[in-house]
């Protein structure tokens, strides 16, 4: 199931920058603690999180060790088939809330979830039953604390839809300059009322959201190599690369030097 993945560590770690993609995350074992701006979001066990789009977030492990490690499983949402599901559903009133939510696997989320997860137990089971198990899930996810975050991807309120393509116009446009105006006009809505309504969406305020995506881009150019310092400046939109320096030692802990020679 590839969709599917097992996370776990035998140390605590460092607050660590990262890309959420739309998710869902349970946590088995320890606990995650979550930021994405004035959002946080702690998760020990028994806990889980869902996210609705690609959000720049930090997040680190606490209480792992050996003897009790963290552990947590983690699926990447067919959006097709969530969507799908959400269209079915009897309509909810659409609603300005942040992108990612938190909740419990307690009850009828936490049994649609183990039956899905059973499945990876016998191919044909899964080849099978996969896709009704994950569908039951959704519907489950809707219904919880999650739902509202959720349904974003199947919205009908054509203002979060220009709020989520003015996110991913950042994220595909990392290395242009960004004139709030301009993306505000494109929503179609005021300058203030658009970094209203994109900061409760996304935790960030637009400028603070291309930031971090420069510097996510940076770290995977840098672990790529073939590009110095300045170029991987360059290439994710800083006109100064003492500042991207800077820049990415506030959000990395370490220069990007030390990141391309290790």
């Amino acid at each position: 199931m590839p969709r599917l993945k097992v996370l776990s560590s035998t140390v605590p770690t460092s607050p660590t920058p990262a890309l959420f993609r739309p998710m869902f995350y349970a946590v088995l074992r320890g606990t995650k603690v979550l930021s994405l701006g004035n959002n946080r979001f702690e998760l020990s066990a028994g806990a889980c999180a869902a996210t609705s789009f690609g959000l720049p977030f930090v997040g680190h492990f606490e209480k792992a060790s050996r003897a009790a490690p963290y552990v947590a499983v983690s699926l990447d949402l067919d959006v097709d088939l969530l969507v799908d599901v959400i269209l079915q559903m009897t309509r909810c009133e659409d609603t300005w809330v942040c992108s990612a939510s938190g909740g419990q696997l307690a009850g009828a989320v936490g049994e649609a979830f183990l039956r899905l997860i059973a499945l990876t137990d016998t191919t044909d089971d899964l080849a099978m039953l996969g896709r009704h198990y994950e569908r039951e899930l959704y519907y489950r996810l809707l219904q919880s604390s999650m739902g509202d975050t959720l349904r974003q991807l199947g919205q009908r309120d054509n203002r979060l839809r220009r709020i989520k393509a003015a996110a991913d116009w950042l994220c595909s446009n990392t290395d242009k300059p960004i004139v709030i105006s301009d993306l505000a006009e494109t929503a179609g809505m005021s300058v203030t009322s658009f970094h209203r309504h994109f900061k409760a969406v996304t935790g960030h305020s637009p400028l603070a959201f291309q930031r971090q995506m420069r510097l996510l881009e940076a770290r995977q150019l840098l672990a790529a190599g073939g590009l110095s310092v300045a170029k991987v400046a360059f290439s994710v939109g800083y006109v100064s690369p003492s500042q991207f320096s800077r820049e990415y030692k506030s959000m990395f802990g370490t220069p990007p030097a030390n990141d391309l020679a290790r």
